[in-house]
């Protein structure tokens, strides 16, 4: 399970590769993520929520990214089979139907988060905030914590790894018991993690940080033809489902529901 929860975190890790979706404009793929999520939260029925999730495994594959990605699903396994209990045995009615979409919702957006970050590096996420027009600041702190996501998986492991060897055991006993063995991991890395945030804190100011205002950068990014016309058709996708939807006019085999 400790492996689990680390696969989580490093599944968001950016990989560099020369495909076609590593060269897209981190805007267009951002265009993707807001559009295919929009579509993900919109149905409570598992159908259109599939669908999703299967047009997101086209992405994976010619990202060539399906090895990190499916330690990323791997990673939520257990999520997922804590989402399905708890929101059958919360759903007033169609437990099962309801119980079975929400967990798929879960699947789906973390195949389509992962997938940006996997094919997006932090230095372009970066620009692309800034063009946007979010002020430096808050571009740098952003980019920093996805930096050390999976830095902090690695502390994560590490931790657990040297607790073991000194003999403590996280897989036995009741939840409450569990729980209270993950104290001497916690603590540790929260101390490590402050430690290290002051060594960013030197670095910044060694490095005279915020002593300029105005900015270079080493290089630009631009939305090339195939960045415009993706963003475009994914846009248009979604006003003309949302349309459909309210009027409803979508078949009605995509609101098939689970019997039970």
């Amino acid at each position: 399970m400790s492996h689990f929860r680390t696969t989580v975190l490093r599944g968001f890790e950016f990989k560099k590769k020369d495909t076609i979706i590593h060269r897209l404009d981190p805007r267009a793929k951002a265009v993707y993520v807001f559009v295919m999520s929009a579509i993900t939260l919109l149905f409570t029925t598992p159908i259109p929520i599939i669908m999703t999730f299967l047009s997101s495994l086209i992405v994976v594959v010619f990202a060539k990214v399906v090895k990190e990605w499916s330690s990323t699903m791997k990673g939520i396994i257990i999520l997922s089979l804590f989402i399905f209990v708890v929101n059958y045995l919360v759903a007033p009615t169609d437990k099962l139907n309801y119980a079975v979409s929400m967990t798929m919702r879960l699947i789906a957006l973390t195949s389509i988060f992962s997938i940006f970050f996997l094919t997006t590096s932090p230095e372009d996420f970066s620009l692309a905030l800034l063009k946007l027009g979010v002020p430096y600041e808050y571009t740098l702190i952003f980019t920093m914590a996805l930096r050390f996501i999976p830095t902090l998986a690695k502390d994560l492991q590490m931790i657990i790894d040297a607790q073991r060897s000194r003999g403590l055991e996280l897989e036995k006993g009741n939840i409450i018991q569990r729980i209270k063995r993950f104290l001497p991991i916690l603590v540790p890395l929260v101390i490590y993690e402050i430690k290290r945030s002051f060594m960013v804190a030197e670095a910044l100011e060694a490095r005279a940080f915020g002593a300029v205002e105005s900015r270079t950068y080493f290089y630009e990014i631009r939305m090339k033809l195939i960045d415009w016309a993706l963003s475009t058709s994914l846009i248009i996708s979604l006003v003309l489902i949302l349309y459909l939807y309210f009027m409803n006019i979508l078949p009605e085999w995509l609101f098939w529901k689970v019997p039970g």
